[in-house]
């Protein structure tokens, strides 16, 4: 399979005609092979179902707007989480691991990558988990992210599967 896979940061803007965001992320999407398939992949669907229900949380009503966005988001081709995204996953994450900690091994290494800290720099890594999923669905597929989240550059970094379009 080859073709795109957007992530949450390209598709909101790219969706939602008000962003500031929203003139420049179309016009790279409209550069892109037209002949590729653009997928969003069911994470991200996610991440957006959570800010409606979010709203209707705090607010009491589902806001139409955010709604427009993930109606408008299931319209693509949407790409579920299989076993085999599992074991993409799985050596995404050991390949992430072995590039950025020192102790890899280690029993009290943290938990969530968005605490793990790079040993060359000593910064937090800062990246989401979610972007990881996004990533492994990539690798699965054969896929290229298309991104405008910087920080997604040190995935692919740790792997060389994995091929960023950064917007």
């Amino acid at each position: 399979m080859s073709g795109y896979i957007f992530d949450t940061s390209v598709l909101s803007p790219l969706l939602d005609a008000e962003h500031s965001r929203h003139c420049d992320v179309q016009t790279a999407i409209r550069a892109l092979d037209q002949h590729s398939t653009k997928f969003v992949s069911a994470i991200v669907i996610a991440e957006l179902a959570y800010g409606v229900r979010l709203a209707e949380t705090v607010a009491g009503s589902a806001s139409p707007h955010l709604q427009r966005t993930l109606t408008r988001a299931r319209e693509y081709a949407v790409l579920g989480v299989t076993r085999h995204t599992s074991a993409a996953y799985a050596e995404l994450k050991a390949n992430l691991s072995s590039q950025y900690l020192a102790k890899a091994l280690r029993k009290d290494r943290p938990r969530w990558v968005e605490d793990w800290v790079d040993s060359a720099t000593g910064r937090k890594l800062q990246i989401d988990e979610n972007d990881l999923w996004i990533c492994a669905q990539a690798k699965e597929r054969n896929l290229i992210v298309v991104t405008a989240d910087r920080r997604m550059s040190r995935i692919s970094n740790a792997d060389c599967d994995i091929r960023l379009h950064m917007v």
